[in-house]
């Protein structure tokens, strides 16, 4: 996670989430150059320009070697067969998360015809197809045949407490 302001903002709504893993995310003080939430990216731009989220479509970070370094060592001890077999190619990529560790997949309220899903946590080739029904049926305004208020948008703001949710 890099920490940047917007990090900074909103930690108190992730602080459950923290408490109950503070070891399972790894905690970087500098994003990289144009990062959306860096502490030198701009925080308003005109319509006309190019905003951060433009400039940063993926966030791509770099693996981290010795995290690769112990899992290879741990591979090989237990498949000692493989010892000569290298690691072809490593990637590292950015997981989205909701403070309570649950999705939004709502209907946006100020904009009329946006649906929102987001906060998988990583889990979204699990839970893509019924994720995947559920948003055809938001947007084609049908009924999801599921109680969706746990995933709404305004659970943020509407005084609910944050509970956390199970892990997915």
């Amino acid at each position: 996670l890099y920490i940047g302001p917007d990090a900074f903002r909103h930690a108190g709504k992730y602080f459950s989430a923290l408490m109950a893993n503070p070891f399972g995310t790894r905690y970087l003080p500098a994003a990289p150059r144009g990062y959306p939430d860096g502490w030198s990216t701009p925080r308003r731009w005109n319509a006309d320009e190019e905003s951060p989220f433009e400039r940063m479509r993926v966030l791509n970070p770099a693996p981290e070697t010795s995290a690769l370094r112990a899992i290879d060592r741990g591979f090989r001890e237990l498949f000692p067969q493989f010892t000569t077999v290298p690691i072809k190619a490593s990637w590292a990529g950015m997981i989205d998360a909701m403070p309570d560790v649950v999705p939004i997949v709502d209907r946006a309220a100020a904009i009329p015809g946006l649906v929102i899903a987001t906060g998988m946590s990583g889990h979204g080739f699990g839970i893509g197809p019924g994720i995947g029904r559920v948003l055809s049926d938001l947007v084609q305004g049908n009924e999801t045949g599921h109680n969706l208020h746990r995933f709404r948008q305004s659970r943020f703001s509407d005084g609910s407490p944050i509970r956390l949710g199970p892990s997915l």
